[in-house]
């Protein structure tokens, strides 16, 4: 199942990821949202890719114009964050972080989209998250 999230990014700017990654048969405990099944955990996960797409580069809307590595370990946590720090969007919290250097967002005004895929271990379950929005322009870029 894809999950498709609208957000502003900044020019030139990192940004950090937020996401609640969960399945049928996670290790984790239940999220208590139904629908979404369990918490994943580091161990239930085989692989993450990440793909940075420039949408309005005319040229290659389609060419991801970065592929940074998503360490499991250091993206996933077994325990998550309920804390209202980084999260707001409510009190079930996130287990899934990622941070993206200035390098991804080059452009103002440009659209981009990040694509998380992430493979559960065994192979046998794919899922993508995918974050698309407007890099804000600044002036001192």
């Amino acid at each position: 199942m894809a999950a498709n999230f609208s957000v502003n990014w900044n020019e030139d700017s990192s940004a950090t990821v937020l996401g609640r990654i969960t399945a049928r048969n996670g290790s984790g405990s239940a999220t208590g949202v139904d629908g979404e099944g369990n918490w994943l955990q580091i161990a239930d996960i085989s692989t993450i890719t990440c793909a940075v797409y420039d949408l309005d580069d005319s040229d290659t809307p389609n060419t991801a114009i970065a592929t940074p590595t998503v360490t499991i370990s250091s993206a996933v946590l077994d325990t998550p964050v309920t804390t209202a720090v980084l999260w707001t969007k409510d009190s079930t919290g996130y287990n899934f972080i990622y941070d993206l250097l200035p390098a991804h967002f080059p452009t103002g005004n440009n659209r981009y989209e990040v694509e998380f895929t992430i493979t559960l271990a065994g192979d046998i379950v794919v899922f993508h998250g995918t974050y698309q929005g407007v890099a804000l322009p600044v002036r001192v870029s």
